[in-house]
């Protein structure tokens, strides 16, 4: 008997755990996870790029990828003047929202989050600014002519009223 108590409380964890992975498997819809139409909203940014200002000036590189079985991207940046800055974005499919946290090597964290309208992904999001104000952040990526995407980051003091931009590059996919 003290065998069995034995056997059954060491197989506890398993059968919690199997029963766990069934309830969850039955909320969720068939097939692989997140290849919702929503979750590939965002693949035209995936790839590896030479980022210029819209004068031609350099700027930077980025890296974009899938990660996570495509649950979400990864954005490994590198500016021109050796700055960098990581972000990893991903599709809030109950909530139908992307969400991107960055952080760069100065320390800044930038949440954001947004979704697909008329072919641009806009993510915005609030910082703290000085003296304890509060600052919008918008940034705007957007697919152009010639396997292109310009990105717009832009700030405003009042809730949206102005805005000032921050940068704004044009994306040039590497040739492989």
């Amino acid at each position: 008997m003290v065998r069995i108590l034995v056997i059954l409380l060491a197989l506890a964890p398993l059968l919690v755990s199997a029963q766990k992975k069934r309830a969850f498997a039955a909320g969720t819809p068939k097939g692989p996870p997140c290849s919702s139409s929503g979750h590939h909203q965002f693949d035209f940014w995936v790839g590896d790029w030479e980022v210029q200002t819209p004068k031609g000036t350099p700027a930077g590189v980025n890296k974009v990828e899938k990660i996570l079985e495509g649950c979400a991207i990864r954005e490994t940046w590198t500016a021109s003047d050796g700055s960098h800055g990581t972000s990893i974005s991903s599709y809030d499919a109950p909530a139908g929202r992307w969400t991107q946290t960055f952080v760069d090597d100065m320390g800044m964290v930038l949440v954001l989050e947004g979704d697909l309208r008329d072919g641009r992904m806009i993510l915005s999001g609030r910082r703290s600014g000085p003296r304890g104000s509060s600052i919008l952040n918008r940034i705007i990526w957007q697919k152009v002519e010639g396997d292109r995407i310009r990105q717009r980051w832009e700030q405003s003091p009042d809730d949206g009223k102005n805005w000032t931009l921050l940068f704004e590059g044009i994306y040039t996919r590497k040739k492989a």
